[in-house]
């Protein structure tokens, strides 16, 4: 009796670590960080280096600034839309701030602020073009990122605006936690976003926004003015993720190429962290993982050796195969 009674709590034990296993392994984070490390493992496997603590770190604060940006762009997509001209925003925020403080002589604070000002107002014309005008987001954003980057461009001539008030640096200068201001401010970030979509009201309407947008709007969701929201979130989070490039550049230049095609590293890592491009699911601590990984591919191609310009085809064959898992389960969802 005893002797089953034992063997009877063993299998209770199993059967229950087994749902556990099956519960974490069924998690879209639990996938990407598993592939995170197995990729680790292989790059570390051609050369040690990869898990040096200065690699680390440096693979940590350049992770920040496209992270920062998909912490919008996570709420964008859930919601049913994206936006492709963040990379030129961080050059405009940069490069508008840069020119304030320089050419006008704005204090560094009133110069940022007025910058957050202008990447709010691209936003709301990108949300305001979609939503109520009409136009498919991937049109609206497209051309608003041809036309603030050259807008960036004829600000500087092509040039970088320096030398900015030696205040600019500081932040760029700071190292909490071995890696940088921006990196924390990250984490800080997707713990709060994590916290809107799981358990407040703006989360809910986003979910239900993204997933079925008459349904939302029958039940009282003004969903042009959610899209329009996220719009405007996603990009005074490029402008801001612009401006802190810009701090930790040498001699901190307000420079027109800051963010230039970074708009691929931000969509393939909020995809890969499980938002789908239909809308309706994805989660910030997803995203962040999704963008790490994109960062492990890239740094990690160059310490073992491979040719760098394998870098951006491989972004291209990632997203493609993002897409076709997202295709699969949106239609297996259908049936």
């Amino acid at each position: 009796m005893e002797l089953a009674g034992k063997q009877s709590t063993t299998i209770s034990l199993g059967m229950r670590a087994t749902r556990l296993a099956r519960g974490l392994l069924a998690k879209q984070e639990a996938g990407i960080i598993l592939a995170s490390v197995v990729l680790v493992a292989f790059f570390y496997s051609r050369n040690s280096a990869m898990l040096d603590p200065s690699v680390i770190s440096s693979i940590l604060r350049t992770m920040a600034f496209p992270g920062l940006i998909a912490m919008g762009m996570v709420q964008l997509m859930i919601a049913g839309e994206i936006d492709l001209s963040t990379g030129a925003m961080m050059s405009l925020g940069a490069v508008f701030a840069a020119k304030l403080m320089r050419d006008v002589g704005m204090p560094v604070p009133a110069a940022v602020i007025c910058s957050l000002g202008v990447a709010l107002l691209v936003g709301l014309v990108n949300g305001l073009l979609t939503v109520k005008v009409g136009i498919p987001a991937v049109i609206t954003t497209i051309g608003t990122m041809f036309a603030v980057r050259g807008i960036s461009y004829s600000f500087t001539q092509g040039l970088p605006i320096y030398p900015l008030p030696p205040e600019v640096g500081i932040v760029g200068s700071w190292r909490p936690l071995g890696t940088s201001f921006a990196f924390v401010l990250l984490l800080v970030l997707m713990v709060v976003v994590q916290i809107l979509l799981s358990q407040t009201r703006w989360g809910s309407s986003l979910f239900a926004t993204g997933s079925n947008r008459l349904a939302a709007q029958v039940c009282g969701i003004n969903t042009d003015r959610v899209k329009i929201i996220s719009f405007m979130i996603t990009s005074i989070l490029a402008g801001l993720a612009g401006m802190l490039t810009m701090s930790q550049l040498p001699q901190t230049p307000g420079d027109p190429i800051i963010g230039r095609n970074l708009e691929l590293d931000i969509l393939v890592g909020v995809v890969i962290g499980g938002v789908s491009f239909y809308g309706g699911r994805g989660s910030a601590i997803g995203t962040f993982f999704g963008v790490l990984f994109i960062q492990l591919v890239q740094s990690g191609l160059v310490i073992a050796g491979f040719n760098s310009y394998l870098q951006t085809p491989v972004l291209g064959f990632l997203l493609v195969i993002a897409a076709v898992i997202d295709v699969l389960r949106n239609r297996r969802n259908e049936s």
